[in-house]
Formats: structure tokens, sequence, C-alpha cells
């Protein structure tokens, strides 16, 4: 966005919101009531800066167009706040409530996780207007996605440390001997996270090297200047990615490269070679992790179709069935899904449901699902249209990258529950606003933002 007043301050803004997500991580994931609630406060404070901060400058193109998505997502958060209500609605109030007819009646099973639940997702809605606005600028994109690579790199080396020794001081008691958890609670939180990283460092990496330019020397010198580090980053999380044994983790990484790649290599005549790079690193990736997944691999071969999560996964349309339209209230699964366990699936704790997308259908009821996945939906339509649109192969990387994170968390989310992690999701918002806001090109920009000044300055 040109004529944009206060760079700094907003480049200030955006960077103490991109550390705080970073540094969540580092608390067991924010798994934690305390860690998401400091996330919470930490970020609700920098949208209040961000706010004063928008009476200096024009709302930038990304954040109009992102109007429609951030409605439907909104309805589904309110719905969810109505869901965790006492006393709102109280004659659709949870069947679980006739057993303490002396308690207020709430929609939801469970009003408290379900207050807890809408606050995380207000949380991750300022993460990313914070960042839509951060983005606007092609240097601070880059500088968001450099953080991004550098620090889930330093992660995953973190993770295989631990892994080698035998010790993690950040897990403790929560660490599993055998495989990589870096600083999560569980393997396939971590392995969506490790993805990310993937992703984040070979993007970086065709960032710094320029891919747009034919001199090959060019090329070697932006590797050996700077460029290296990113190549080492993504080998580093591919390592620990393969180390944590989550064959959906897995799964879901392979099939997000394959979209960066594809994403990445379609075009016009003129980026015919631009596949060349990205297929070597694919093959070096793909040999790493298939020489270091021992485990893995093992687990692969061991997959028994009658695993638990699936003989439970009928029990849960059921419970959806009941309550189609109101849901039994969002972050309620634990408590709500109970009488729904069948006896096969009995000997477990089912305290998530393996399934982002049945959770929410559980828990929120349908039409407020369906508003939410739209908004995601419409997102990922912009990201997918800027990775053809834009020229610029520099900043084409970034919707092609927030397109390859998206294609790895859809999958995955259909297996675990790696976006109910804080600090994962979290991430996720930063990179859905990068890859979105860098969708769209410097004329579509122009055309929209050169009439609101004109009209500024004749005021």
């Amino acid at each position: 966005m040109r004529g944009e007043r206060f760079p700094r301050v907003q480049g200030i803004i955006g960077m103490v919101v991109l550390s705080m997500v970073l540094l969540s991580a580092l608390a067991l994931g924010a798994n934690r009531p305390v860690s998401w609630s400091l996330l919470m406060i930490g970020v609700t404070l920098a949208f209040a800066l961000q706010v004063a901060a928008t009476f200096t400058n024009p709302v930038p193109l990304a954040l109009q167009r992102a109007l429609a998505p951030g409605i439907l997502f909104m309805i589904a958060v309110l719905w969810g706040w109505v869901q965790s209500t006492p006393g709102l609605l109280h004659h659709f109030a949870h069947p679980v409530w006739d057993v303490v007819p002396d308690a207020p009646p709430a929609i939801s099973a469970d009003p408290g996780q379900g207050r807890h639940a809408v606050m995380r997702l207000l949380c991750y809605a300022m993460v990313f207007v914070v960042m839509v606005w951060t983005c606007t600028k092609s240097d601070r994109a880059g500088r968001v996605l450099k953080a991004i690579a550098l620090f889930s790199g330093a992660l995953a080396g973190y993770g295989l440390y631990a892994f080698a020794t035998g010790t993690n001081p950040i897990l403790g008691d929560f660490t599993n001997s055998g495989i990589v958890q870096a600083s999560f609670v569980n393997r396939n939180n971590y392995a969506t996270y490790a993805a990310f990283g993937v992703l984040a460092n070979i993007s970086a990496y065709l960032h710094v090297t320029g891919q747009s330019d034919d001199d090959v020397r060019r090329r070697l010198e932006a590797f050996f200047t700077g460029g290296w580090i990113y190549a080492l980053g993504a080998l580093i999380c591919l390592g620990a990615l393969s180390l944590t044994q989550s064959r959906a983790g897995g799964g879901a990484a392979v099939f997000g490269l394959a979209v960066f790649l594809l994403a990445w290599g379609r075009s016009d005549k003129h980026r015919s070679g631009n596949l060349v790079l990205p297929l070597v690193i694919l093959v070096v990736l793909i040999f790493i992790g298939a020489t270091s997944a021992t485990g893995l691999l093992e687990r692969l071969i061991a997959t028994d179709a009658t695993e638990g999560r699936f003989t439970v996964y009928p029990a849960m349309i059921e419970g959806i069935l009941d309550r189609p339209l109101l849901g039994h209230g969002i972050g309620a699964f634990h408590e709500a899904f109970r009488p729904y366990i069948p006896l096969e699936g009995a000997s477990g704790e089912w305290v998530r449901a393996h399934s982002t997308y049945l959770e929410l259908a559980f828990g929120l009821g349908l039409p407020a699902t369906v508003a939410m996945l739209l908004a995601h939906a419409l997102l990922t339509w912009q990201i997918w249209r800027g990775t053809i649109r834009r020229r610029d192969n520099r900043n084409r990387v970034f919707p092609c990258f927030a397109l390859g994170c998206i294609a790895t968390a859809a999958l995955h989310s259909g297996f675990d529950f790696s976006l109910q992690m804080p600090a994962t999701a979290a991430l996720f918002a930063v990179i859905l606003a990068l890859g979105f806001t860098q969708s769209f090109t410097r004329a579509e920009v122009d055309a929209v933002m050169k009439p609101e000044k004109t009209r500024r300055r004749n005021r």
C-alpha cells in the first residue's frame, strides 16, 4: 500500500504480534489456559494499537476484501458465544441441564469451555487483522516469512536435540521418548507445525535467491550469502517431522508440498523453468525423510483399518444429527460426547474428536460450521487466484506458501486436531493473512487505493 503513514509503527505492531505467536509455541503449544489467556491479552493490546493506527491510513484492499469472510467467521463465533451464555434461548438448552435443574441452562453442555473457545477464536481473528495490515508491504511480508522460517527451524533443531539426548527441559513429564515433539504435548500437533516450517523455509529460500533471475552466478551468491540457512532449515524441519512418526502429519505434509510446487510451477510461458529447483529440493527432502523415518514407515505398515477413531466417527455423526442446528456447544465435546461413545472406543478418553470438522459440527451445529468453513474457503480461493495472477516471483511465493500450508492443515484436520492447538492456530492465522494480503496484484491495489487517497486529499 503506497502512501502509508508511520510505516515503522505498523512494522513494530506486526512483529510484536508475530513474536507473541511464535513464542507461544514454547509454552507447550499454548495448550494451557494461562498460556492462551496471556496470548489473548497481548494480542488484544496490540490490536487496540492497530485500531488507533487505522485513523492515519486508508483501509488496505485485502482488509476490504476480507469483509465477507470476516462476517461469516464472526457469525460462527457469535453463535458460540450465544451457546455458552446461560439463560439465552433457554428453551433450546442442552438436555444435560435437566440433571441440574437449579443451574441456569445453556445451549452448550459445557459453557465454561465454550467461553474459552470463543476467546481463542477472537484472538486468531485479531492476529489475522493485524498481520493483514502488516503484510501490505512486500518487504514486511518477507520479514514475516523469514521469521517463521527461522523460528520453525530453530524449534525443529531443539526437537532433534531433545530426541538425541533423551531430555526435553520444556516438556518435562510430557516427553514421549523415541519421537520428536519439540515443545508440543502431542506429536501430531507438532507435525503440522513442522510441516509449516518446511514450507516456510523452502519459500524463504526461493524468496531470497530470486527465482526470476536466470543468472546462475547470482543464484549461487544468494545461496552462500543467506539462502543456505533456509535450505538447512527445511532439512531440519523435515527430519523433525519424520521423527514425529505422525502418519496423518506426514501424509498432510507431502500433500502440502505437492500443492505448493504445483502452485509455484503453474504460470505463463515465461515461468516454464520455475519448477526445476523446487523439484530438486523436493527430491532431496523426500530422500532425507525416507532415510530418517524408520519408525514412521513401521507405523504406516502397521496401520489397522479398525483404529479407534474410525470406529468412533459414526457415533460422532450420530451426535451431530441429534442436534444438527443448535450443536452441543463449542468446546463441549469432551463432556457432551460421553453418552455416544461406543463399546469399541470406551477404553479411551475422548477429549478431542480427532477430526476438527466433526468436532466443529458436533459443537457449533451445521449452520455455524458451514459459515466458518465457507469463510476459510473464500480466503483460500483468493489466495489461489494470487498464485496465478501475481507476476513477480518474489511476491508470488507468499500466496504459494499459504496455499501449501492450507492444504497441509486441511488434510491433517480431517484426522487430528492440530489447528485446535492455540500456537498452531495462531500461526495459521498469520500465514492466512500473509498469503491473502499478498495475493492481490499492484494494479488491483492501485485501482482501489488511489481513488481513496484522492478523496482524502479533497476533504
